[in-house]
């Protein structure tokens, strides 16, 4: 099934963040050239996963968890949530944050975070049943 986005969420330590309204994940895995003599073309392995990202929203003077997690000096917890509804599907693990504001004379004020893992992340993808009449007790496994 595919969704809108409008049901994303962002958890930062034990705080949703209401006032944030996009993010973006890479999860780019290093890969290493090992070409050589002989081959016909390039090949590579691969390493680990760079797990870094950026969350943006709105500025709220009652919302101030993105600055004290970036004022800090020890990695928050963050949980990533395309569609909060699909309970348990989310991305989350310690990061580091980085904060920024953007003060516009013509505009909104908005704020933006970047993160890195500072941590081991998981990708929790859940069962989901299919739909009725797909099959006696069938279910696929998201992953």
């Amino acid at each position: 099934m595919r969704y809108h986005g409008k049901k994303g969420s962002v958890t930062i330590g034990a705080t949703a963040v209401a006032s944030l309204n996009k993010w973006t994940l890479n999860a780019a895995t290093d890969k290493a050239d090992v070409t050589a003599f002989g081959d016909t073309n390039k090949q590579y392995v691969t390493g680990l996963k760079d797990v870094k990202g950026s969350i943006a929203g709105w500025f709220d003077d009652d919302e101030d968890a993105l600055f004290v997690a970036a004022d800090g000096d020890t990695p928050v917890d963050l949980e990533l949530m395309p569609v909060d509804t699909l309970t348990g599907l989310k991305w989350s693990g310690p990061a580091y944050l980085d904060a920024s504001i953007d003060v516009p004379a013509n505009g909104a004020i908005s704020v933006k975070g970047d993160f890195v893992a500072a941590g081991n992340w998981t990708r929790t993808w859940p069962v989901v049943p299919l739909a009725e009449g797909a099959g006696e007790g069938a279910a696929r496994a998201r992953r």
